[in-house]
């Protein structure tokens, strides 16, 4: 619960601080007053939407603090304790600031947080309710929660949800597989061809510099073979060789040394040059007839370069790193067919989850009918202490159909929500003998009220320990005598609860324990919006301005005494 509130610049509200107690606390006041902007400041502060426009004009933000007990609330303890956030003894303050810029400054204990961290915190101590509960009853997801929170099903639906988050993950990851299949397909054939291209040609290290070699001989070697011939016969082997006509040479030279003995150098060095012409003969015959020359092998030199000129183009490596290259490729091929393995994983997983989500999903739905009977009886006593004696309210629980289902039942398939397999929504009489018929259509705004605070009553029994609620004008239309068994049943209701609650109906504000009057006035050519608890005269006074309007006669005020001490009483 909420110990004090604090309030500053939040729109006509300059600086408001209240002292709350548990109980019922009525807000009352003329139309206008501030009373909703109180319950606006509080949703706030426990995560709900925050607006710039609720900055006071002239300020550069709002300001809101409350002091809240942890006296019995073992979830807030929970949460606050999971998520790191002291607190001293049962009590911790919470904070939050907007300023202009639109950023929001959160503060749990002395540690700051998050708007999430506010919203979550208050989830587990507090509900409240805007003047338009009416929608939030009418929507089938919320009915379908009140149902739950009966049956107390919340850990069964958290299994549910759970295991359907699991199951549409697989889904999603099976789906993602199939969506890629036949890009992985492609991919597959691509390296199926390269790797096999490749393998094909089979190129080995330093291999293309022989062949080049090779290639150059070749494509040379006609020429080789004809200078090679010509040299071989312009040495030995025409008439007037060089070979043949050099001893001829030589015997000459001999006589010249034998008259000029001083010239016997030169014949050493005609000799010389004859050993070496020899020399060079026995040479160029060795390379002659050591040269190959076959245009067969040309062809198929200058084919295998084309094929290695081709691999090195196509994947722009070198022939020495091609043998890498392919060993990427066929660990990649490796990998695309264990990939291919894993759909069957992945369909085994999401089959497996599926058989889960099925079991919790008919497990959820028995349960909830089971309790149906029991919530209808619960809601029917409490709807007749409201006013509502002859009053129905129906659960029609269905399963809604789709071909595209996930679960199966029969020939039919049948679609899986977040809340499961069932479809609800309450049905609703307010007289005996009238066919009940969808709640949304044929309550009045009075009915639906007691409707809502039929359903509350139901729940509080099941709450594990005191909570908070905060309504806004939940007994509007009313008057008579549901305005007086609405009063009881709010009554009865705040005994273990504190109940904060807008109202503009005497018979409701005189059952409070607690009443807060709000106000506003113009100061300096502002309006300003104040809020006074009141004490048993003003209370008096406040009830008569509800009964009677401005003008409070004597006879009014008896009334509102009455009143009051009938509610007291």
């Amino acid at each position: 619960m909420i110990t004090h509130l604090k309030i500053k610049d939040f729109a006509l509200f300059e600086s408001l601080e209240l002292s709350l107690s548990d109980g019922l606390t009525v807000f009352t006041g003329e139309s206008g007053a501030g009373k909703s902007l109180i319950f606006d400041a509080l949703a706030s502060l426990f995560g709900g939407r925050c607006s710039t426009a609720n900055i006071r004009q002239g300020k550069d933000r709002y300001s809101l603090q409350a002091v809240l007990s942890l006296s019995g609330q073992n979830l807030a303890k929970d949460y606050l304790m999971e998520q790191g956030f002291r607190y001293t003894g049962d009590e911790i303050l919470i904070t939050k600031e907007l300023m202009k810029d639109g950023k929001a400054r959160v503060k749990i204990g002395e540690s700051l947080a998050s708007t999430t961290h506010l919203r979550e915190l208050g989830k587990t101590m507090a509900e409240i309710h805007c003047q338009n509960e009416q929608l939030f009853l009418l929507e089938k997801a919320n009915q379908l929660e009140f149902l739950d929170r009966f049956g107390n099903l919340e850990s069964l639906k958290f299994k549910f949800k759970s295991a359907l988050q699991q199951y549409r993950h697989w889904k999603q990851k099976l789906s993602d597989f199939e969506e890629t299949r036949k890009t992985m397909l492609k991919r597959k054939e691509i390296l199926e061809y390269e790797v096999e291209e490749i393998e094909t040609i089979s190129p080995k290290e330093g291999e293309e510099e022989s062949l080049s070699s090779e290639e150059s001989l070749l494509a040379n070697g006609e020429k080789l073979a004809e200078n090679y011939r010509l040299v071989l016969e312009e040495l030995s082997e025409k008439e007037n060789s060089i070979l043949k006509v050099f001893p001829s040479l030589i015997h000459a030279i001999q006589k010249v040394t034998i008259l000029i003995p001083e010239k016997r150098e030169m014949l050493d060095e005609w000799e010389e040059v004859y050993d070496r012409l020899k020399s060079l003969k026995s040479v160029i015959r060795e390379e002659e007839e050591e040269l190959f020359f076959s245009p067969e092998r040309l062809d198929m030199v200058q084919a295998r370069l084309q094929d290695l000129k081709k691999l090195k183009k196509k994947y722009n490596v070198s022939i020495g790193e091609i043998n890498q290259l392919l060993e990427e490729k066929k660990s990649e091929l490796e990998r695309w067919k264990e990939q291919a393995g894993d759909e069957d994983f992945l369909r085994i997983k999401k089959d497996q989850c599926l058989v889960e989500l099925k079991e919790l999903g008919f497990q959820l739905s028995k349960l909830r009918r089971n309790a149906i009977s029991q919530f209808e009886e619960e809601v029917q006593k409490e709807m007749v202490d409201l006013g509502l004696e002859g009053g129905k309210l129906q659960v029609v629980l269905r399963w809604e159909e789709n071909p595209e289902g996930e679960v199966e039942e029969g020939s039919k398939s049948y679609f899986l929500s977040e809340s499961g397999l069932d479809q609800i929504e309450f049905y609703f009489s307010a007289n005996p003998g009238e066919k009940p018929r969808p709640l949304r259509k044929v309550a009045s705004g009075g009915e639906l009220s007691r409707v809502m605070l039929a359903l509350r009553s139901v729940l509080g029994k099941q709450a594990p320990s005191p909570q908070m609620l905060v309504l806004d004008e939940v007994d509007t239309g009313l008057g008579g005598e549901a305005a007086e068994a609405m009063a009881t049943k709010l009554k009865k209701l705040a005994r273990n609860s504190q109940i904060l609650l807008i109202t503009h109906t005497q018979q409701v504000a005189a059952a409070g324990d607690h009443q807060i009057k709000i106000e506003k006035r113009q100061e300096g050519g502002r309006t300003v919006s104040e809020a006074s608890l009141l004490d048993f005269e003003e209370r008096k006074r406040e009830l008569a301005r509800m009964i009677g309007g401005k003008q409070v006669t004597t006879a009014v005020l008896k009334a509102a005494t009455d009143l009051l001490m009938k509610k007291a009483g």
